[in-house]
């Protein structure tokens, strides 16, 4: 499937809401239980930043069906500056069509020109499509806590992976 991906603008914020919310009920995704709004996202979505933490939108037919971003890992701490943990949320129409791999490779295609030189990628343990996405472009589980999360009723553990991603090189001259 043909995507194209480019920086989120705020006039995307509702089509990244929808599909955020659509991984609600599925329990897959996220440990929010409830709906966000368009509102709740204003503040976090001003919070990304095109040249070290983006967040983009993947299109099909100019219609945004996926979205992914990149946060500083442990708050933005100075000595992680180098590790960004990636979100990716596909919406649900669109799941299993190979959306969510080619998003995740692209995402490690930027990372440095980003400066990122570790990539967490952390999910429920029950996620096998996004274990399945990881193993498949190099990412080693490097941590599993086990049942830390309760969702629609279930406990659920949450796998840290990491990939790492070699610095860029200056340019010889």
């Amino acid at each position: 499937m043909d995507i194209q991906i480019r920086d989120a603008t705020e006039a995307d914020l509702p089509a990244i809401v929808d599909i955020y919310n659509q991984s609600i009920p599925a329990g897959w995704s996220t440990a929010d239980t409830k709906p966000v709004t368009v509102a709740d996202r204003v503040e976090w979505f001003r919070k990304f930043d095109p040249v070290r933490r983006p967040l983009w939108v993947a299109e099909v037919d100019g219609q945004v069906v996926a979205w992914a971003g990149l946060t500083s890992f442990y708050a933005g701490r100075p000595a992680y500056d180098a590790t960004a943990e990636v979100s990716m949320y596909i919406a649900t129409a669109y799941h299993r069509r190979g959306i969510g791999r080619q998003l995740k490779q692209w995402v490690i295609e930027q990372c440095p020109r980003l400066g990122v030189t570790t990539l967490l990628s952390m999910h429920f343990d029950h996620n096998e499509a996004t274990r399945k996405i990881n193993e498949s472009l190099g990412f080693q589980q490097v941590g599993h806590l086990t049942e830390i999360a309760v969702v629609q009723g279930h406990k659920r553990g949450l796998v840290i992976s990491a990939l790492r991603i070699p610095a860029q090189s200056a340019p010889a001259g």
